[in-house]
C-alpha cells in the first residue's frame, strides 16, 4: 500500500514539473503515450487483472475525495465515459463522471459501492469493450453485467438504471484486438439489451448514430478510431438528452 502511495506522489510531482518546466513539458509530450503506459503498469503486480491500473487507482481515490450532489445523474463506465465533460454537456443537471479508462465489467464491480453510496437519481452505464479486448467471453461479460445492475437495484433501489449499447469502433484505423470486434460488440449488444428488458432497466440503442453504413464507427466521430472526438460526444448527448433529467 506503501509503494501505492509513493507512487502517485512521484507522479503528481512529475505532472507538476512537466506544467511549469517547459522543456520538461516538450519531452512529456512527445512521449506521453509511453509515459501512461509505463505509469499505469506502476505498483502492479502479475496477480493483478488488466483493468488495475495507476490511473483506475487514482481515479478510484479522487471519486472517493470529489465532492457532489445529492441524488446526482451519474456516467458510469470505462474511457468513453472517462473522457466526455459530461458537466459541461449537461451543464443544467448536477451530473457525475464515473468513468476510468481502460475498465471492465470486473472493475466497474470491484468500485460500485462508490456509485450506490451517492444514491443516485439515475445511473447511465456504457462497459464491454474492454472485455472484449482482454479476452473475457461473452457469458462472462454478462454473468458481471448482471451483478452489476443487481447490485445496483439492491443498494440503491430508486434509482432509475439506463444501460447503454456498446459503440462499434472503426477497425480501419484502430486494430481489433482479442475479442474486440463489431461482429462481438454486435452479439454483445444483443445481450445486453436483452438483460436491460428482463431486469426492467431502460435500454438505450446509440449504434445507428454511430456507425457508417459498413457499422463501424464514422471517421469524423473519433480521435483514434475507437475515443470520440468532441463532435461525438455532442451526438451522444443528443441521443440520451431526452433521458438525462431528473423526473
Amino acid at each position: 500500500m506503501k509503494i501505492r502511495y509513493i507512487t502517485i506522489a512521484l507522479l503528481a510531482l512529475f505532472i507538476g514539473l512537466t506544467h511549469f518546466y517547459s522543456p520538461l513539458a516538450a519531452i512529456a509530450q512527445e512521449d506521453e503515450a509511453r509515459f501512461w503506459d509505463w505509469s499505469n503498469q506502476l505498483g502492479r503486480t502479475p496477480q493483478d487483472p488488466p483493468y488495475l491500473t495507476l490511473h483506475y487507482r487514482v481515479r478510484s481515490l479522487y471519486f472517493s475525495l470529489e465532492p457532489h450532489s445529492v441524488h446526482p445523474i451519474v456516467f458510469l463506465g470505462d474511457s468513453m465515459t472517462d473522457e466526455g465533460n459530461w458537466s459541461q454537456l449537461f451543464p443544467q443537471y448536477p451530473v457525475l463522471n464515473r468513468g476510468i479508462g481502460g475498465d471492465s465489467t470486473l472493475g466497474v464491480l470491484q468500485r460500485l459501492q462508490q456509485v450506490t453510496d451517492l444514491k443516485p437519481a439515475k445511473v447511465f452505464i456504457m462497459i464491454g469493450t474492454n472485455d472484449l479486448c482482454y479476452n473475457r467471453a461473452i457469458p462472462d461479460i454478462m454473468e458481471n453485467y448482471q451483478r452489476i445492475i443487481d447490485q445496483l437495484k439492491q443498494k440503491s433501489p430508486e434509482t432509475k438504471i439506463y444501460v447503454e449499447s456498446v459503440l462499434p469502433f472503426n477497425d480501419e484505423l484502430f486494430p481489433a484486438r482479442n475479442k474486440r470486434t463489431n461482429a462481438n460488440i454486435k452479439q454483445l449488444n444483443r445481450q445486453i439489451e436483452q438483460l436491460a428488458k428482463n431486469t426492467g432497466c431502460r435500454y438505450l440503442n446509440l449504434v445507428p448514430a454511430f456507425s457508417d453504413s459498413n457499422g463501424r464507427l464514422p471517421a469524423i466521430y473519433t480521435t483514434d478510431g475507437l475515443h470520440l472526438n468532441e463532435l461525438g460526444y455532442h451526438v451522444w448527448r443528443d441521443q440520451i438528452a431526452n433521458q438525462v433529467n431528473l423526473t
